[in-house]
């Protein structure tokens, strides 16, 4: 089980990678299945995603922005609404209570999320991970932001 803090240092570490996210890197289209998703009523389907290790830390990107391996890399946020999730580990698996970070970067840049992820891994490959990703947190404002499905990204080289 995380602590607060560690939970925290992990939300502040998902916020930065995907800061980065965007630039001139191509994107990668999920291979398979389907996650939506919402930002404060503004749904949206993820088409593109990967995942990687930045600094350390297992991350699945996914969303309507250009995300492709490398782009954690950018200067610039993507456009769009995109998801982070932390994973403890890229490896098949359970994981309950795990960082997701929902942004919406249209029009400005935002963000928000929480520890209220759980996030089944059930293939890691060279090329590619597959799972499953169910989140749901509603705001002191109750405001709604959701992240659910299944899919295949690319498994990018670290």
């Amino acid at each position: 089980m995380r602590t607060p803090v560690t939970t925290l240092a992990l939300m502040l570490t998902l916020a930065c990678m995907l800061c980065a996210c965007g630039g001139g890197v191509s994107a990668e289209p999920l291979l398979s299945g389907s996650v939506t998703g919402s930002y404060e009523g503004s749904a949206f389907t993820a088409v593109n995603g990967f995942a990687t290790v930045s600094n350390g830390t297992p991350v699945i990107l996914m969303g309507t922005g250009n995300l492709g391996c490398g782009s954690e890399e950018a200067n610039s946020p993507p456009r769009g609404l995109n998801a982070a999730i932390g994973a403890p580990q890229l490896a098949v698996g359970t994981y309950e209570n795990v960082v997701v970070q929902l942004y919406s970067n249209v029009g400005r840049f935002e963000s928000t999320g929480s520890n209220q992820g759980t996030l089944v891994i059930t293939s890691v490959t060279d090329e590619s991970v597959a799972g499953e990703i169910t989140y749901s947190y509603t705001s002191d404002d109750e405001d709604t932001y959701t992240l659910m499905g299944t899919f295949e990204v690319v498994h990018c080289a670290y």
